[in-house]
């Protein structure tokens, strides 16, 4: 089958994306021909591009996130401190730098270069001068799923061939069109919005209200996807110690699934 697997945003919500990664490996018992990913999806994606397993894939997971908890809880505490982060959002175009990406990350790709995908693999990020969508298929692949992975005000944007990049949610959650371009006829495309069941101060409020536009792109760019899963989430992109329980969620969600397709 001519499948091509197009994995959305999310952060650690990421963790969905083995889930459907394993199920799939079940289901048709066979590669697929591209997979392409943005932001947390670009991550999962790119591991699974270089080595198509998904218990290794979680297997780096569970060692990255176990070997890197300094970084991890830095992140967090900086995130959640929304006085401190609202005070360096009036110098810089972001909370945190990107090189504590890069220290999350270098250890899962070195030096890995597209070319030594044994799956296609694509990433988006947007230009924030050009305000478009980069389609990123060669070169170095940490370059590339950092810049993807730049939430706009948490990280400032990531520097690339003269572009100035960051998270491709911003255009582009689920890239599902470069997963076409790569040459998949059937797309499964793998979506985590996050649930917005109450609002702790105004700035989440505005949040919300300024995700609803990004929400009906992304909700208008899955019709074009033949078989779309969608694991809807209430932990924040940055709760890194809930990745096990996400995982678990979305397993259960694909096991219903199964059985009610089955009956």
């Amino acid at each position: 089958m001519n499948y091509g697997v197009a994995l959305g945003s999310g952060g650690i919500r990421g963790m969905a994306h083995i889930a459907l990664l394993e199920y799939l490996e079940k289901k048709y018992n066979e590669n697929p021909v591209a997979i392409t990913g943005c932001s947390a999806g670009s991550i999962v994606g790119a591991l699974y591009a270089l080595e198509p397993n998904s218990e290794l894939v979680l297997r780096k997971f569970h060692y990255i996130i176990k070997h890197s908890n300094k970084e991890i809880q830095y992140i967090k505490k900086s995130l959640e401190n929304k006085i401190t982060g609202f005070a360096k959002l009036l110098s810089s175009p972001g909370i945190l730098n990107n090189n504590l990406l890069f220290n999350l990350l270098k250890s899962l790709f070195h030096k890995k270069r597209f070319s030594d995908c044994k799956i296609p693999f694509g990433a988006v990020a947007v230009d924030i001068d050009s305000e478009t969508v980069e389609e990123i298929t060669e070169g170095y692949i940490l370059d590339a799923v950092m810049a993807s992975s730049n939430v706009p005000a948490a990280f400032t944007p990531k520097l690339l061939g003269g572009m100035a990049l960051v998270d491709g949610g911003v255009l582009d959650e689920v890239p599902v069109e470069l997963c076409k371009k790569m040459g998949a006829e059937y797309i499964i495309a793998s979506h985590i919005p996050q649930k917005n069941e109450k609002f702790n101060d105004g700035l989440e409020y505005i949040n919300f209200i300024s995700s609803l536009s990004a929400d009906y792109i992304t909700s208008e760019k899955l019709k074009q996807a033949n078989e779309v899963y969608i694991f809807d989430s209430s932990y924040e992109w940055y709760e890194f110690d809930k990745y096990k329980e996400i995982y678990v969620e979305a397993k259960k969600k694909l096991e219903s699934r199964d059985m009610h397709e089955k009956n």
